[in-house]
């Protein structure tokens, strides 16, 4: 009896014996196992933090959005007095959130995913508010400018057909089938500063120089199918274009381009998948400005003709990559002079040739419209040597100007092109110096009419210009 107890005791010994072996095994596991995935967590965290400090190193931030077509935000210059006030700290958090690695994808991932949800705030093509209401011009207010036809003025009502094209409204873009159109809003009080800029101009260089106006009118006012413009909130770009002419002097000569894009509104006159016009919508454009000065515009026929496949241009990008747009992209034409291929430009980096018409085969897709003299510049310069009378031109422009000035070859020996955004930084003086110090004699301001609701772009323009 007592000796089976004994046994049963040795045994149950033994049991627990080996059942704190295998627990303290199992412990011993569980602790090797948590400490390599601790120093796994490690590794992991210190190659992430470590890839988070590099890819914030300046160097491998962005710094230009193909997506928004702007530069991005540049790290701050060191002051000791933006440090001591804090805005240089508050620079660097807008550079750090302005310009983090991969942005542009990342822009557009969150663009298709709010799009697949039904989501239809997308990234903003310019700034889009509530267009002002667009004062009537009084009969001794109108200019004198050619107007459309009754027939072009008032198009005949189309009935919507039985299917129409898809619609989708996304933020300042409304796509309809494969085409997309930027949203325009009248903003009286810089509607006015661009006009009195311009006035001031002619009044500057009364005597010397005659100053034209041109103020071109983007998609939606001239291609948009009839049957949706009653239902967008656009503001009327003829009436607001007409306002502005308005108000300016007799000094200044108008140009109507509404009239002549709108009777050729069924021609590829505008892209589909970018804001800009086309070469063909802006010869159209040349031919309005010659006539008003009074000379023969050139033909077509006398340029070399290129065309380059794949645009997908800056509604695209802003889409979200949209299939609707990406299906079907937009080609560009573009027309070379024959007596000349080069303008000379003039930018912080130095003097640049570059060609009047670049080979769109060798850019980007989205790229495409640099075809034009290679992009904007802050100034250049085209000669034609055929013409030795000593005329010149200046245009004033955005990048809507672009498509055009090489047209102005054909009737004006020197074309010298200003893109005031850019041109302080090369160029400090005013336009009166620069007109003087070129012996120009026309003076032309070409804009597209969102130009002229921007601010930014107005104060810019008029600082140019100057008092």
């Amino acid at each position: 009896m007592h000796m089976a107890l004994k046994e049963k005791t040795v045994i149950e010994q033994d049991d627990e014996s080996r059942n704190l072996d295998d627990n303290m095994k199992l412990l011993r596991n569980i602790r090797s196992q948590h400490i390599v995935d601790i120093s796994m967590m490690r590794v992991v965290l210190t190659l992430w933090l470590a890839a988070a400090v590099v890819a914030n190193f300046p160097i491998f931030r962005e710094s230009y959005s193909e997506v928004e077509k702007r530069e991005l935000k540049k790290f701050p210059k060191f002051s000791w007095s933006k440090l001591v006030s804090g805005d240089y700290f508050d620079d660097i958090n807008l550079w750090f959130s302005d310009t983090f690695p991969l942005r542009d994808g990342f822009v557009s991932l969150n663009t298709q995913i709010t799009n697949a949800f039904g989501i239809n705030t997308v990234q903003l093509h310019g700034d889009v508010t509530q267009g002002d209401e667009i004062p009537d011009i009084t009969q001794s207010e109108q200019v004198s400018v050619e107007s459309p036809t009754q027939e072009e003025s008032q198009p005949t009502a189309i009935q919507p057909e039985p299917q129409l094209p898809a619609v989708e409204q996304l933020g300042a873009m409304l796509i309809v089938d494969n085409a997309a159109y930027e949203y325009y809003n009248f903003n009286q009080a810089v509607a006015d500063n661009y006009a009195a800029t311009v006035n001031r101009a002619a009044a500057i260089l009364e005597g010397r120089s005659q100053v034209y106006s041109m103020i071109v009118p983007t998609s939606m006012a001239i291609t948009l199918p009839e049957n949706y413009k009653a239902n967008t909130n656009s503001s009327d770009q003829q009436k607001a274009i007409e306002y502005m002419y308005s108000l300016m002097s007799q000094n200044v000569s108008k140009v109507d381009v509404y009239s002549s894009l709108f009777a050729h509104k069924d021609e590829y006159i505008f892209f589909r998948t970018d804001h800009h016009w086309t070469a063909l919508g802006a010869y159209y454009a040349y031919r309005d400005l010659m006539n008003v000065k009074g000379v023969v515009p050139a033909e077509l026929s006398a340029f070399n003709e290129y065309k380059f496949d794949g645009f997908l241009g800056s509604f695209y990008a802003e889409s979200g990559q949209k299939a609707s747009l990406g299906n079907t992209p937009d080609y560009v034409l573009a027309y070379e002079p024959t007596q000349l291929q080069k303008i000379h430009t003039f930018t912080a980096a130095g003097e640049v040739n570059y060609s009047i018409v670049s080979d769109g085969n060798k850019l980007s897709a989205a790229n495409k419209y640099l075809t034009f003299v290679c992009g904007d510049h802050p100034y250049g310069i085209m000669t034609n040597p055929t013409i030795i009378d000593g005329s010149s031109c200046l245009v004033i422009k955005e990048s809507f100007g672009n498509a055009m000035v090489a047209y102005l070859t054909q009737n004006y020996q020197n074309v010298y092109v200003v893109d005031y955004r850019y041109i302080n930084g090369v160029f400090p003086g005013t336009l009166s110096q620069f007109v003087d110090e070129r012996g120009i004699q026309d003076v032309m301001f070409i804009n597209n009419v969102s130009a002229t609701r921007s601010p930014a772009l107005v104060n810019a323009m008029s600082a140019f210009v100057g008092e």
